[in-house]
């Protein structure tokens, strides 16, 4: 190979290696926000797509969970948040209300923090790996 030929190679190498390196695109420089959401256990499967939710949906919701169905919150607004962390743990929570604390990105949270009503209050569930830890 000539000197030219391998001088553009390289060159060609060392681009492809920048570019994919070092993206330029918009979305890796969004920052993340923490953020609060309150709202309603749900799992997106049922919920999704055939809207089913509340007391009436709750033992399907526990068992839709319990086998891994994608767990979410869906606030008093009607936005839907998909809850990045193992959704067996969220079973036992299916249709009741619970707040989560975390990083909040594209409809998606990160959980760091958990509360849920225990006697009439709020009190915070201790969390492992984003779900609620088992006890």
């Amino acid at each position: 190979m000539n000197k030219k030929k391998t001088s553009f190679v390289l060159f060609l190498l060392f681009s492809i290696a920048f570019g994919v390196l070092y993206p330029k695109n918009q979305a890796t420089k969004q920052k993340t926000k923490d953020s609060q959401i309150e709202g309603e256990v749900v799992d997106l499967t049922c919920y999704t797509s055939r809207g089913l939710s509340g007391e009436g949906h709750k033992a399907c919701a526990t068992r839709c969970l319990t086998r891994g169905a994608p767990a979410g919150l869906v606030d008093k607004d009607g936005n839907i948040f998909v809850i990045i962390a193992p959704s067996p743990g969220y079973a036992s929570y299916a249709a009741q209300t619970i707040r989560l604390s975390g990083n909040v990105e594209d409809g998606r949270i990160s959980p760091k923090k958990m509360e849920a009503i225990t006697e009439k209050k709020w009190a915070e569930v201790t969390l492992q790996g984003g779900s609620p830890k088992p006890e």
